[in-house]
């Protein structure tokens, strides 16, 4: 074949490409900017100690246990089991679906959990006391502060002494927005009668006693300062 030919094929084999090439589009930069990032879950333990195993397997090591209340980033989900990043280092494991709630989304802030906590409650100001009371028709105490926890995916106790054990304990002057706050009818540090939310500036939402409403009060009175049983925090 001599070089002309040659030459004239690999031109005719250029132009065939180049022709072809004008019917391709390619992805631009702002295509890229415009595809969706993976969806993103969190999840919370259910359960007074939740076993992180190694794998999707009962019979895995555990690595480690997790208290009710925590947050943990979901990886991913498998039947019967969720994959999760349980600490700051993103060092991942594996825990029943049974006990952990799982929310769209990122893990939000202990201070955002703790201000949606009185944000919600803020909703029920107003509404009467009723003895054994759990829905907004009318709450007492415990019932007041399990919904509006139970609206953020976190299952209270259903009286106030028990409410009392969940979370972690955090001494009156390193109380948030959202901690729960117990009160002993018999004095300082005892079984916890009554239970409110703590909303900041010294004040909480609670609901008192029967022929009142759910209000805002001073826990620095002298009728709630007197009888301070503990306060626990359920979101950190």
């Amino acid at each position: 074949m001599s070089f002309g030919k040659s030459f004239r094929r690999i031109v005719a084999t250029l132009l065939v490409l180049m022709t072809i090439s004008t019917f391709i589009i390619l992805p631009t930069y702002a295509d890229y900017d415009e595809i969706d990032e993976p969806a993103q879950y969190y999840g919370v333990v259910q359960v007074s100690t939740l076993n992180v195993r190694q794998s999707a397997s009962m019979d895995a090591g555990v690595i480690t246990t997790l208290p009710y209340g925590t947050r943990v980033r979901v990886n991913w989900i498998e039947p019967g089991w969720v994959c999760v990043a349980y600490n700051n280092d993103g060092l991942i494991g594996y825990v029943s679906a049974d006990y952990l709630s799982v929310y769209d989304g990122t893990i939000p802030e202990a201070s955002e959990g703790g201000q949606a906590v009185c944000d919600i409650a803020a909703q029920f100001l107003g509404v009467p006391y009723v003895w054994g009371g759990t829905s907004p028709n009318g709450f007492d105490c415990s019932g007041l502060v399990q919904y509006v926890y139970a609206q953020l995916g976190f299952k209270l106790a259903r009286v106030a002494d028990d409410q009392m054990k969940e979370g972690i304990p955090v001494s009156r002057d390193q109380l948030m927005p959202g901690d729960i706050i117990g009160f002993s009818s018999s004095g300082l540090g005892g079984y916890a009668s009554h239970i409110g939310i703590y909303v900041g500036d010294g004040m909480m939402i609670h609901a008192p006693h029967t022929g009142d409403v759910v209000k805002y009060t001073s826990i620095n009175s002298d009728y709630y300062a007197s009888r301070f049983a503990g306060a626990r925090r359920i979101i950190y």
